[in-house]
């Protein structure tokens, strides 16, 4: 059955639930007052009345699952993201490149842990990095910080975040569509947080700001 055949019969579908539905809750409201009260179905039942062609015709294309997939063990001593963090120290990935931005006597130095390139955005990570400071808290051990420009790529960056060993890595929202396709094993195994904008990022790493 083609796309548009089974649109045009759901929409059948969905014309007689509605006649159907009306006709129901004219018995439940009473205007059918001769109808004998064994014959009102009880919600459950409208409930399933609801779902039955919904169900039947998706019930009727057959579901393909997609194969499990198993990462390698992250067994190397020598994981650049996998460390603990100092106060006012941040990690992140921009095009493929490991950065490590630290925030020390009011001075922010960005180093590339992989390359020779700089990075050209890193607002975000120098302010998380300076409210690191004002908690005098540092972040999780293996934690890595993205925004929006970084997450474009986000398969790839991904695959670094679990090449090196990160375990916490914070995305924005809007980048959310971008993990369509990506394992299931692999999401997990970094334990992703996504975040709506930079307030809602800090409350996450540092508990609720007065």
């Amino acid at each position: 059955m083609s796309e548009l055949s089974q649109l045009i019969e759901i929409n059948r579908n969905i014309e007689k639930q509605n006649e159907e539905i009306i006709r129901l809750l004219k018995k439940i409201a009473g205007e059918e007052e001769k109808a004998r009260q064994e014959e009102i179905p009880s919600l459950d039942e409208i409930s399933k009345i609801i779902l039955k062609d919904v169900k039947t015709t998706y019930d009727a294309e057959p579901v393909r699952e997609e194969p499990a997939v198993s990462l390698p063990e992250r067994d190397s001593a020598d994981f650049l993201l996998g460390n603990a963090h100092d106060v006012g120290e941040v990690c992140f990935i921009e095009e493929d490149d490991i950065f490590k931005l630290t925030v020390k006597n009011n001075e922010t130095s960005v180093n590339n842990l992989t390359g020779d390139a700089d990075s050209i955005d890193f607002n975000l990570q120098e302010m998380i990095a300076n409210e690191s400071i004002k908690n005098n808290q540092s972040l999780e051990d293996a934690t890595v910080i993205l925004n929006k420009s970084q997450s474009l790529k986000l398969h790839e960056t991904l695959k670094v975040c679990y090449d090196e060993g990160a375990e916490h890595v914070y995305i924005p929202m809007s980048s959310v569509t971008q993990l369509i396709g990506a394992p299931d094993a692999l999401l997990q195994a970094l334990g992703l947080k996504y975040y709506r904008n930079d307030d809602e990022l800090v409350e996450m790493l540092f508990g609720k700001v007065e």
